[in-house]
């Protein structure tokens, strides 16, 4: 997603409406990997100011999902 869509989506949401982010990173790495950091810090401050944040910890479900591969030999 392009710096500027991502802040213009936050801008109309603002104030009116739940809005889920999920993301591996701290909404401080955020400004490192998108294009305009002005933007991108204004969006953030809009986000911050009202949210919840939630914080899982552990081992990702996804890898325990994953399938395990076995090696077997042929006879």
């Amino acid at each position: 997603m392009q710096t500027a869509d991502f802040y213009e989506l936050v801008v109309e949401r603002h104030h009116k409406g739940s809005t889920v982010i999920t993301s591996n990173r701290d909404p401080s790495e955020w400004i490192g990997v998108m294009s305009d950091p002005l933007l991108a810090q204004s969006a953030i401050d809009r986000l911050v100011a009202s949210s919840y944040e939630l914080v899982v910890e552990g081992q990702s479900y996804r890898r325990q999902q994953r399938p395990r591969h076995t090696t077997s030999s042929a006879s």
